[in-house]
């Protein structure tokens, strides 16, 4: 099979093959003034009504990230991270937000001595302040119109009168249940006299709810000065190394987004410690190949995909970590040249491979435009599923276990240290052509999500695919879960027998995963409106339980 090229950067004409495009597993959302996209039906419902009451795409993002951290407690909480891409209309900029969390001052490699990696569960492994809320504010009194009372409303209802527990959650604290009975903060809020929530149950997080009433009264550097008392005493009584001065001291920072040309457009992601630079390295190896002859279901579209993958990977986990404790020559790789160089050598040879360290895979995105022109891709996580299962009782908030992905060996660049920010998984898409917003796009899934986003953006800009088209795609995983002794290869069973047979004859160890596989990420994508398109397209992915709504 040889692989055609194009000259770097050019806008390809869709003269694909006819393609048999399949029915979706829900109709695209269109809508002219507005549109949400979250992993939980309620969220998207609760943020469409701020954007309905003229509020802007940071409220709405605000109102569905609080709400899914009480609907949706397995994948996102105030105890976690969050970074942002906001595209402001007035300031014809986009602008970037970190909120992920140092750790702790006194929290040293001597504080492991004799082990071989930081737990991933319990209060050793709840070592970074949880930089989310700080985000919310930063965001909010730059880009917000209604007040925070109101965006954190429905969170505040749900924790206080219960919220239905959702087949996927119900899951996941039967899988947690035994860290949960580790905890007692956890265990008297996330099981039922001792026992996991079934899925239609009602689960209430009464203290949850006054820790967010207090927020929305107080501001949200009341969650550091106070909040953050509670929560580092009940991990010191459980033998957490976290201080009431660490939440203190904290608070998210602006900074200058990354990005690189990919065709006619200009896509946009967080910088590091975010693993967003892997997603435009991707891009840049793609940007010379040509898919105009090919189907995107193709084996020639997979192959190019994987090697990309594979290559951006290698030059990531070179570099990957806090900015700020070692340099990293983000504008050098990003230039183009190095993607030239060395794209041939890969796609001649299917072998050329990365191991990668497994990461964390429990994440939501956030996507929304409103009706000013404004976009936000917000990505939100406790890294694993229910983070630590460390919870405060007095507080309600459960802990994020981000800083259990530091190394304790020396020599690596994401070694652990005190007031570092670790390397996180944790990135966000933004598509812009003509100066203009085109997509805001992502997923939760670690590993998946440079992979997943590079499938949504390819289907869009290269095959034309509305959103919802280009979110049920098959998609491949490449890469190292937690449970897997080395990286496996995995591709949507969707996908064409023909397709699964040539890669294997390149010598790609493909297996099929079903359709639809939750570790492939639960993505969500919004389209803007352009000449080719007068609405507004949302899209959400069947892989999870979210919706897409607009207005």
């Amino acid at each position: 099979m040889n692989t055609p090229y194009v000259h770097i950067g050019q806008p390809q004409k869709q003269t694909h093959p006819a393609w048999p495009r399949p029915r979706t597993t829900r109709a695209v959302c269109r809508a002219e003034h507005g549109m949400v996209a979250t992993a939980h039906y309620l969220a998207s419902a609760a943020a469409l009504d701020v954007l309905k009451e003229g509020g802007t795409a940071v409220d709405a993002a605000i109102c569905a990230a609080a709400t899914m951290s009480v609907v949706l407690p397995h994948m996102i909480g105030i105890g976690g991270d969050a970074f942002w891409l906001i595209h402001d209309v007035e300031r014809k900029q986009v602008m970037s937000l970190n909120g992920s969390g140092n750790c702790g001052r006194n929290i040293t490699l001597n504080s492991y001595k004799g082990m071989d990696a930081i737990p991933h569960r319990g209060p050793q492994a709840a070592i970074t302040v949880p930089g989310a809320v700080s985000s919310w504010g930063l965001a909010h009194e730059r880009c917000g119109k209604l007040p925070m009372a109101r965006l954190l409303a429905p969170a505040i209802e749900y924790a206080r009168r219960g919220a239905p527990v959702t087949s996927d959650t119900a899951q996941w604290i039967a899988d947690d249940a035994e860290a949960f009975r580790a905890d007692p903060g956890s265990a008297g809020i996330f099981l039922k006299n001792g026992q996991p929530y079934a899925a239609g149950e009602r689960l209430v997080q009464s203290a949850l709810g006054d820790t967010l009433e207090k927020i929305a009264k107080y501001g949200t550097q009341h969650f550091y000065a106070e909040t953050g008392k509670s929560i580092a005493a009940y991990l010191n009584s459980q033998g957490g190394l976290l201080t009431a001065e660490d939440f203190r001291d904290y608070k998210a920072r602006w900074v200058a987004p990354i990005s690189t040309r990919y065709r006619d457009c200009d896509v946009f992601q967080v910088p590091p410690p975010s693993q967003g630079i892997a997603g435009l390295l991707i891009l840049n190896f793609l940007n010379g190949v040509d898919f105009s002859n090919v189907a995107p279901d193709s084996p020639e579209y997979y192959h190019a995909l994987l090697q990309a993958i594979k290559w951006a990977f290698q030059k990531r986990d070179r570099y990957l970590t806090d900015p700020t404790f070692s340099d990293i020559p983000v504008e050098a790789l990003l230039k183009q040249e190095v993607a030239d160089a060395e794209r041939a050598a890969w796609l001649a040879d299917a072998s050329l491979t990365h191991e990668n360290t497994p990461g964390g895979s429990d994440t939501t995105f956030i996507s929304i435009a409103d009706q000013y022109g404004n976009a936000v891709g917000l990505v939100q996580s406790l890294y694993f599923d229910f983070g630590a299962c460390v919870t405060d009782p007095a507080s309600g908030v459960l802990m994020q276990n981000r800083g259990s992905f530091f190394s304790l060996d020396p020599r690596h660049p994401n070694v652990l240290a005190p007031g570092k920010q670790s390397a996180s998984t944790l990135m966000s898409g933004m598509v812009l052509r003509d100066g203009k917003p085109l997509m805001v796009y992502g997923t939760q899934g670690g590993e998946v999500q440079p992979q997943t986003q590079t499938s949504v953006i390819t289907r869009v800009v290269d095959f034309g695919l509305d959103v919802q088209q280009a979110i049920d795609a098959p998609r491949v995983l490449y890469g190292r879960s937690w449970g897997d002794s080395s990286n496996k290869l995995l591709l949507e069973s969707s996908a064409p027998e023909a397709t699964f047979a040539a890669l294997r004859q390149l010598g790609h160890p493909v297996e099929a995963a079903t359709w639809p596989h939750t570790r492939m990420g639960t993505a969500q994508a919004v389209r803007f409106p352009d000449t080719e398109h007068p609405f507004f397209e949302g899209g959400a992915d069947p892989r999870g339980e979210g919706v897409a709504l607009g207005f």
